[in-house]
């Protein structure tokens, strides 16, 4: 494929195109913000070259669109799918629903719009593509879909680095034990989408916004990695488990109900799965649904983030997120080391790490609803953490 024309405002200056990889190299507006070109990776059976040059850029496109609004100014690219022209405009405006005090005034212009025929083959199974981490969203979202009709697409360079091949070896076999027992087909992805761009600038002007990645950039930047894939596989839809559900959508987040759902890319659609639910109430659905298939071995609930560290595979078990899942378990009458998770030897060590931890506003829903939870349990002579969740009620009172 020739080089991308360069102009003054263009933001793409070369794209490199291998069969499983594509490069995107940045114009002279992205130079500064981004460290270092913009690179996706597909496994398996691909060949990139197949596809047309909008639909390959779509994944870069949505990880550095937030940006440019936030930049303000007018911006061009030679091409787009005039699909995703479309749904960038409908993104835009959820993210000012969300943060309406701050200007989203720049503007991407394509000197031309495609549309685009899809070489792969519709109406036969499978049909879609599940982003799956193994966690709570995904697990929960997993056990809503027809194994035959689906595939489940894991992601090197999110929350674990590129570079880290210890953990990402540990993140296959936990998705592979997990896909094996329900035969779903698997595939993945490496992109280097956390810490490709330089927002530092936008942070000390726009405190809200900080961490740009989780705030603004995650949710469309990793939706838009599968549109490439699909496309090559003539899957339709795009599965984005819910982060941000109907219930807190009042809650701004880089994954969020105005967000994802508006995708569309070469008539291929994101649909969100799991926003009926809040978080806890998916734990309880998992459960339920393991009690219901006793036979099945448990899954690893993948649930701590290591402060993105690029080492996400175990859980901490001191985290707000981990003790969230771990209370979340105990009230629902589950050992959590059945789950994954490091249990202390007795409760007082639980105590203890509550009792230092602070829950932020946007999360309190969450712990709130551990109390409904407890009191239908509380008072059965059968509930193994009666004592503890005793405690637990008077200690998050105030929540």
């Amino acid at each position: 494929m020739p080089a991308i024309t360069i102009t003054e405002k263009n933001i793409i200056s070369k794209v490199q195109v291998d069969p499983h990889k594509v490069t995107v190299f940045p114009g002279s507006p992205l130079e500064s913000f981004l460290r270092a070109p913009f690179s996706v990776e597909y496994d398996g059976e691909i060949d990139l070259r197949e596809l047309d040059h909008s639909t390959l850029i779509t994944p870069f496109l949505l990880n550095v669109a937030p940006l440019l609004w936030i930049l303000g100014g007018n911006y061009s690219i030679d091409s787009m799918d005039e699909d995703l022209f479309c749904s960038l405009e409908k993104i835009r405006d959820g993210f000012r629903s969300m943060y309406p005090e701050i200007p989203w005034e720049g503007e991407l212009i394509p000197y031309g719009l495609t549309e685009n025929s899809i070489p792969g083959h519709r109406g036969q199974s499978p049909s879609q593509v599940l982003f799956f981490s193994g966690g709570v969203d995904s697990t929960y979202s997993a056990l809503q879909c027809e194994p035959e009709e689906t595939v489940l697409l894991t992601i090197k360079g999110h929350d674990i680095s590129l570079d880290n091949d210890h953990a990402w070896d540990t993140v296959r076999k936990q998705v592979n034990d997990f896909a094996d027992i329900f035969h779903f087909r698997t595939r993945q992805v490496y992109a280097n989408t956390f810490g490709l761009l330089r927002c530092g600038g936008i942070h000390a002007e726009y405190p809200q916004l900080k961490p740009w990645y989780g705030k603004v950039q995650h949710g469309i930047g990793l939706a838009g990695l599968a549109f490439p894939l699909a496309a090559y596989s003539g899957w339709d839809k795009i599965l984005f488990s819910s982060s941000v559900g109907t219930q807190r959508k009042e809650y701004a987040w880089g994954s969020h109900l105005f967000l994802e759902p508006n995708l569309k890319v070469n008539d291929i659609l994101v649909n969100y799965t799991g926003s009926d639910l809040i978080w806890t109430e998916k734990i309880t659905e998992i459960i339920s649904f393991y009690r219901e298939h006793s036979y099945l071995e448990k899954p690893f609930l993948r649930i701590c983030l290591d402060e993105m560290s690029g080492n996400a595979v175990n859980n901490c078990g001191y985290c707000e997120k981990c003790l969230r899942g771990i209370f979340a378990l105990m009230f629902n009458s589950e050992d959590p080391s059945e789950w994954g998770f490091q249990m202390p030897s007795d409760t007082e060590e639980l105590k203890k790490r509550i009792s230092g931890l602070e829950i932020s506003p946007h999360r309190k829903p969450y712990w709130n609803s551990f109390r409904q939870l407890i009191e239908t349990k509380i008072d059965r002579d059968d509930f193994q953490y009666r004592e503890f969740s005793s405690w637990f009620l008077e200690m998050t009172r105030d929540i």
